[in-house]
């Protein structure tokens, strides 16, 4: 493995001692513009170019690290892709929300992996949250709120820059910790940030920020509290404090969590010739926050951030037009019975387990059978038949709907002289 680094100032000087330290295995090449970055190489035997055109053609690497100032990015990328290398970059994508998106339509158009290196989501105590949040520990999550409080060695000079300088780190805790995404944002900033979120599943967000302050400050990942149906869990000061059941426990220690780098998940990824943790097209999603609270602070109001989810095409089946599978017994029933899988599993996000059109010749039936935990739906469309559902029988027919709850049993079976036609959906408990 050979990669190319672009740019050894700044960030970039951290980059290249690190990949010099922690990955022995990759072969390194430098390119900077910069004449003077030279010296900060020499006698590593590491190759230097001001050119990254001749770097890549000389070198031939397999990746390119992109470490550049952000307004840059667009350019260095747009080589890199003209050569189809894997790009690693620094966040934020590009300078600006409209070149992001187009610089991650492109990679996904030419499927090329492409990654932004946010380091915040793998702090090992960020990683326990994540852990103790999925396995439940406080129930479903109600409300977030989160702070950060820092006097910035370096100010930023435009203040609103602080989004997608600092803040867009911010924006990924709040998804990742989640899992869900901001639907609407409300942002004011005076002396301070402060963003009020509307997200999925009614959970309520907020995050106040300040790069002048004369107080304690807080770790670069910030200080959270999470509140859930069942309890309380706050990161303060890299620990994590458990409020439930009247009880606290603090977990201050963290070595039974992976928190991988950033650039080994991208290895990895490529390896596994799978998408990498925060790929450029879902890090979109946290500049697209940057962006939609700056509209906010402009036109002081709320603003709808749904449209940057990334909405697929729609998704329209005709259970007229497809096929039907090969004649079967359903479930034991009598006769053979007709069936199209409209929606398998892989197709939803939520339990659903399928969604199918059934036709039930005279005579034929669905035998009598049960789902365990599962739920399933009959929705009658034509036709009638006999219905029965734990020993009770009825007549069904057209606009009736069958509601079978969990261990339930039921069988359907058409006794007239018509062919009986259903959609059948099956959801499995979540």
């Amino acid at each position: 493995m050979k990669a190319l680094l672009v740019g050894v100032g700044g960030f970039g000087s951290g980059w290249y001692r690190r990949l010099r330290n922690q990955y022995g295995e990759v072969a390194l090449a430098v390119a900077d513009r910069d004449e003077s970055h030279r010296s900060r190489i020499e006698g590593d035997g590491v190759p230097f170019y001001t050119s990254i055109t001749e770097a890549i053609e000389q070198e031939k690497p397999d990746v390119l690290l992109n470490v550049t100032p952000r307004h840059v990015h667009k350019e260095i990328n747009s080589i890199a892709f003209d050569y189809k290398l894997p790009v690693f970059s620094e966040k934020p994508i590009a300078d600006n929300y409209e070149d992001a998106k187009a610089m991650v339509e492109r990679a996904e158009q030419e499927q090329i992996p492409y990654m932004i290196a946010e380091n915040y989501r793998r702090f090992p105590v960020v990683r326990k949250l994540k852990q103790l949040l999925v396995e439940g520990t406080i129930g479903d999550i109600v409300t977030v709120d989160g702070e950060f409080y820092r006097n910035l060695d370096k100010p930023i000079e435009n203040k609103l820059d602080v989004l997608e300088e600092l803040v867009v780190h911010h924006f990924d805790l709040v998804r990742y910790l989640t899992g869900r995404e901001v639907g609407k944002v409300f942002a004011t900033y005076r002396h301070q940030l402060h963003i009020v979120m509307d997200m999925q599943a009614g959970i309520i967000a907020t995050f106040t920020c300040s790069t002048r302050s004369k107080g304690k400050h807080t770790e670069w990942a910030g200080n959270w509290r999470i509140e859930g149906t069942e309890g309380c869990l706050e990161l303060i000061d890299s620990q994590i404090v458990l409020t439930k059941d009247g009880e606290t426990t603090l977990f201050n220690e963290f070595s039974d969590v992976e928190s991988p780098g950033a650039f080994s998940e991208f290895l990895l990824a490529l390896e596994e010739g799978r998408e990498a943790e925060t790929s450029a097209k879902d890090y979109l999603k946290n500049q697209a926050l940057a962006h939609y609270t700056r509209q906010s602070i402009r036109e002081n109001q709320m603003v709808d951030t749904s449209s940057s989810w990334g909405y697929g095409p729609m998704i329209v089946r005709n259970f007229l037009e497809t096929e039907f599978s090969a004649p079967g017994v359903s479930h034991n029933g009598k006769g053979l019975t007709l069936g199209k899988r409209l929606f398998s599993k892989a197709d939803f996000d939520t339990p659903i387990m399928f969604l199918g059109y059934t036709e039930i010749p005279p005579g034929a039936s669905i035998g009598y059978h049960g789902h365990r935990e599962d739920e399933e739906v009959y929705i009658i469309l034509e036709g009638t038949g006999v219905m029965t559902v734990n020993g009770e029988q009825r007549q069904v027919k057209p606009g009736d709907i069958v509601l079978n709850k969990p261990w339930w049993k039921h069988g359907l079976e058409n006794n007239s002289e018509e062919p009986l036609r259903a959609i059948i959906f099956e959801v499995k408990k979540g």
